[in-house]
């Protein structure tokens, strides 16, 4: 019964989210059309907190809605650096003065450290709706959910994306240019070494 609650909270979670992306364009929701990767990813996720936090049913309708803030949070914040991010390589771009790329960097800045402190708005929040080791596990479970998600794309597993074989096979080889780079700067061997 309890997994029960927690699939239909996180149900509750994506109808949610699907109706603060906004209007959808001709092309999908938001920039470009993405396929519906960005919410099977979204229900991966909740899918992937719901099992690994646990939740009763009473912590799940208070833990919910708070997730969703942060994820809005997070999203808008992302937003505005991205925007002060181009600002500033317009900036460059048309060699702006000093005095205004001041002005830009300070922005980008700003914007950045505004983002970085989502964090903290929000812990004192999940603290008082859940217990500390639910906290904990959630925050264990967000990193774990991030490392799994950069594994598949460094794995060259693509399987919601719109992306040739060639453009696949060229992630993966610079994938591995990469990590070849990384052993080289911290003297490792390859596995197979």
């Amino acid at each position: 019964m309890k997994k029960v609650i927690s699939v239909l909270c996180a149900l509750a979670v994506l109808s949610a989210g699907a109706f603060a992306q906004g209007p959808q364009g001709p092309q999908g929701p938001r920039r470009g059309g993405d396929n519906g990767w960005r919410e099977r990813v979204r229900a991966e996720k909740v899918a992937f907190l719901t099992e690994e936090i646990d939740l009763t049913e009473s912590e799940a309708q208070v833990f919910w809605p708070i997730y969703n803030e942060i994820q809005k949070s997070q999203r808008d914040s992302f937003e505005e650096v991205k925007k002060a991010y181009d600002a500033m390589v317009k900036g460059v771009e048309e060699k702006k003065s000093s005095k205004e790329m001041e002005k830009l960097v300070k922005a980008y800045i700003d914007a950045k450290e505004k983002n970085e402190g989502i964090e903290t708005k929000y812990l004192n929040k999940l603290m008082k709706a859940l217990p500390a080791e639910k906290v904990a596990r959630y925050y264990v479970a967000e990193e774990k959910f991030r490392h799994q998600q950069i594994g598949r794309l460094g794995n060259g597993n693509f399987p919601n994306l719109r992306m040739s074989e060639e453009q696949k096979q060229q992630w993966r080889e610079r994938g591995e240019q990469m990590r070849e780079q990384f052993r080289n700067w911290t003297g490792q061997k390859k596995e197979n070494e």
